[in-house]
């Protein structure tokens, strides 16, 4: 037993947070992406309503325009929830009634799906601090509350029940459970040796079939999804599920027999975006892990970062089934203690997205820690940038490959002497140039029309620059000034130095290609990644961008790592 209800009063300061949160985020990104006219004045976004402005108060400034609201200062009762604030700004963002509705309806979602995560994690400590045994998973996977750092879609789950984000969301009682279905070989896309791998989790079909797993979230909708195949072509298997743990990304399982980590479909919404698996990402995952790994055997550059890597997958041929393909599919990697101890490491993965969190009923966080065993807050951070960022530089220059790295893909290898290295997980978002890579003496074979590959330079560098400099880099620094006390601007120019440096060690034929993307990364504006726009306009592989300030170019930072190169 866990013990008492949560009080009402406790529910509802939850309730209150969450809803302030998810408005203030809105506002935060409406002004930042340029979607409402903003000024910034005083501590304060103030927002165009059309009747005289909204002042959204801020606690922090924070690089790239991705500044700290404070929910505690006195606000306009328009910002007190994220409905109400949606229909002040509706007509200054232009937004149809449909589109609206639609917005209004995943705010809604995740604040509530917020305030359930806050409460969760509240539960949690005081069961800790009582002795008393949390009924869930208490990994770092399993401590993250917010998930992304300001998408006011954080915590949007649309598609599942109450019950079912309780059953398995990550931070509630995580639990992975995977049905199976025996479906026609004739429709089925199989990569490498996927039939392998898949017999590894549960027996083979009959003759003529191959058993694909299936979450239980989704195995219910399968038979409306597919109501013409249901019973003759796709059928429920009959074999009893298996148990896991949900991840942060809650469609993915950590199985602990086999040792696997397993991606499904769910036709959920989270953060915008569709958690399918689509017949591309099921083709182009086992020879990206190939390319990659045989770079990082012969590459000492790239000695820091470990890829988990796509070792089989399976799902629906498009050709077969049409649109629905992405609707069943399956993933399959190793896990990351495995992946460690084949390096011959003892050390443990966190997920870099809970560096910020707290154990049950501990008052240090989990960065806190890690600095302890590092030696110092400056001895961990300087390691922290000189194992990540070099290697995803070098990448970009060499190979024209851009790893996802935002906090949910990236794990930090940690024992006891503090951080050991990086493990980068999912290939889905990754961004290569093909004239890059060509010229390094590399190829791979993708999926025809893959966005993955593109001839533009400054969408590969642009995300490099989102997901390793404005996702996981400017977060972590936030909790760094938070949690250890390290100035923002400081540790803003050690990652100055060491693009500079990076630069000046890339291989004399490819140094031409280093200096520009060391240019366009350290120049005065840059472009930010605008993912409330991209919701507005049904994007999500095709980006939209807003132009913000750039940390690096800033002249204190400047100065302070002219002082760090002359060291």
């Amino acid at each position: 037993m866990v013990g008492a209800p949560p009080s009402s009063a406790l529910c509802d300061r939850h309730w209150r947070h969450a809803q302030r949160l998810i408005a203030a985020r809105f506002a935060l990104a409406c002004a930042r992406e340029g979607m409402v006219e903003a000024t910034l004045r005083d501590h304060a976004w103030i927002l165009d309503d059309g009747a005289g402005g909204l002042r959204i108060p801020l606690a922090r400034l924070g690089a790239f325009g991705l500044h700290s609201p404070d929910l505690e200062a006195p606000r306009s009762p328009l910002t007190e929830d994220p409905s109400t604030l949606l229909g002040a700004l509706a007509p200054a963002l232009g937004a149809s009634t449909h589109t609206a509705q639609e917005l209004r309806v995943e705010l809604a979602d995740s604040a509530f799906n917020l305030a359930m995560s806050s409460l969760l994690a509240a539960l949690r400590d005081t069961a800790a601090a009582e002795g008393r045994r949390w009924p869930a998973p208490v990994d770092p996977e399993n401590l993250v509350v917010e998930g992304h750092p300001w998408h006011p879609m954080c915590k949007t789950r649309l598609g599942m029940r109450r019950a079912e984000v309780l059953r398995h969301a990550p931070e509630a009682l995580a639990l992975g459970t995977i049905d199976a279905v025996d479906v026609d070989r004739d429709l089925v896309q199989l990569a490498d040796d996927a039939e392998m791998t898949l017999a590894r989790l549960f027996p083979p079909g009959p003759p003529g079939t191959i058993r694909l797993p299936v979450h239980r979230a989704q195995r219910r909708r399968l038979p409306k999804l597919f109501a013409d195949l249901w019973g003759s072509k796709i059928r429920p298997s009959g074999q009893p599920p298996l148990q896991g743990r949900a991840l942060l990304s809650l469609r993915t399982i950590a199985l602990e027999d086999p040792e696997l980590h397993v991606k499904l479909a769910i036709n959920v919404t989270t953060t915008s975006a569709r958690r399918t698996v689509s017949p591309m990402s099921v083709a182009n995952g086992p020879p990206l892990t190939r390319l990659i790994e045989q770079i990082a055997a012969v590459d000492p550059a790239l000695s820091g970062l470990l890829l988990l890597g796509d070792r089989a997958a399976a799902g629906l041929r498009a050709e077969a089934v049409g649109p629905r393909a992405p609707h069943l599919g399956v993933i399959i990697r190793g896990s990351p203690e495995a992946l460690l101890r084949e390096t011959g490491s003892s050390a443990e993965a966190w997920v870099c997205a809970a560096l910020g969190e707290r154990r049950p009923a501990a008052r240090r966080t989990l960065l806190v820690e890690l600095a302890e065993r590092q030696g110092s807050a400056e001895a961990l951070l300087r390691r922290y940038i000189e194992l990540l960022v070099p290697p995803c530089l070098h990448l970009l220059s060499v190979y024209g490959l851009v790893l996802e790295v935002h906090l949910q893909n990236t794990l930090a290898a940690v024992d006891d002497g503090g951080l050991a290295g990086f493990v980068i997980r999912d290939l889905g978002g990754i961004r290569l140039h093909p004239g890059r890579l060509q010229s390094a003496g590399r190829s791979v074979e993708l999926a025809p029309g893959s966005f993955l590959a593109t001839d533009d330079l400054a969408e590969v560098r642009d995300k490099l620059s989102h997901t390793l400099l404005h996702a996981h880099m400017a977060t972590l620094i936030r909790w760094a000034e938070r949690d250890l006390g390290l100035p923002a601007r400081r540790a803003w120019a050690l990652i100055r130095a060491t693009i500079i440096r990076t630069a000046e060690r890339i291989p004399a034929e490819h140094r031409d290609a280093a200096y520009a993307d060391r240019d366009a990364l350290l120049r005065p504006r840059t472009r930010a990644k605008a993912l409330l726009r991209m919701r507005f306009e049904d994007r999500i592989s095709d980006y939209a961008y807003t132009e913000v300030d750039n940390i690096l170019a800033h002249p204190e930072v400047v100065a302070l790592a002219k002082r760090e190169l002359a060291r």
